[in-house]
């Protein structure tokens, strides 16, 4: 029997007052919750998220972190002045989010990063821990965030695009979480991998039903794909210096993020009436 994990990240000791500046990465420990899949999914080779590479800076422009009630973290995209896009598991039961933007290492100074704490999200309220249907939230910060050279906004789909799958698509996801399965904390640096799309056909050899029309699944070639503490970030398609997001990074295979089985993403083309109406966003039709 095998299982999903999701990969959002939770202190096993008890909470710590969120940092003015600078995120311990050594203090964030992994947890990892499960649930049963399908017998006999297929074998794949080993997918390593080292064989990923370090963000300069200012190259994810919209990539957020989110330290979570002082002790646990996950990322996220900035998709207005206002609002972060991330995974519902990385806010469900979150009191205070401390947001960084801007960042591209979580401990030392850099001019330009802005740190923001806020109490106020917005959850899917169809949201299944159980299933990871519905794998989305909002985090609205307390005022308009000014955009720079190190931070800006993450394009989203258009309306016309909902029907488009994506499978086969080269996409890019980016975060700070463990560069392997022996880590014991997220990385210090921001990093980014190269995936391709796969169709949910595929995706359900290895999960099984839990697969929907709303989940969104990729696969690493060469050693690639995401880890524990990527939670809540984007999936994007990459066109020169711009980024439109197709998915928010959800779960992995319980076999680890080195058993090259598919990550699954919540798909942004199912949820854009959502995002907008509780964003105030205006998506193009």
């Amino acid at each position: 029997m095998t299982a999903i994990i999701f990969i959002a990240l939770a202190t096993l000791a008890a909470v710590q007052a969120a940092p003015s500046s600078n995120v311990d990465v050594t203090a964030v420990i992994p947890m990892q919750r499960t649930m049963p899949l399908i017998e006999g999914a297929p074998e794949y080779p080993e997918a390593r998220i080292t064989n990923g590479n370090t963000a300069t800076r200012g190259q994810f422009p919209h990539q957020a972190a989110l330290y979570l009630d002082g002790s646990s973290f996950c990322g996220g995209s900035l998709i207005s002045t206002t609002f972060i896009l991330t995974a519902a598991h990385c806010a469900q039961g979150i009191s205070r989010f401390t947001v960084y933007l801007g960042a591209q290492s979580l401990s030392a100074s850099e001019s330009g990063r802005v740190t923001v704490t806020t109490t106020s999200k917005i959850v899917h309220s169809g949201y299944s821990s159980s299933t990871l249907n519905n794998d989305i939230a909002l985090v609205r910060l307390p005022s308009a965030v000014a955009l720079s050279n190190y931070i800006k906004l993450v394009n989203l789909p258009s309306y016309s695009q909902a029907s488009n799958t994506f499978a086969g698509q080269s996409v890019r996801v980016s975060g700070w979480g463990k560069v392997s399965d022996a880590s014991t904390s997220v990385s210090n640096t921001l990093n980014y991998v190269d995936l391709s799309v796969v169709t949910n056909a595929v995706c359900r050899n290895s999960y099984g039903n839990i697969i929907v029309s709303s989940t969104i699944c990729a696969q690493g070639s060469g050693g690639r794909s995401t880890c524990n503490g990527d939670s809540g970030g984007p999936l994007v398609i990459v066109s020169g210096s711009s980024y439109l997001q197709i998915g928010v990074v959800s779960f992995v295979s319980s076999r680890g993020c080195t058993s090259g089985a598919p990550s699954g993403y919540a798909r942004v083309t199912s949820y854009l009436s959502w995002i907008s109406s509780n964003a105030g966003i205006s998506i193009s039709k």
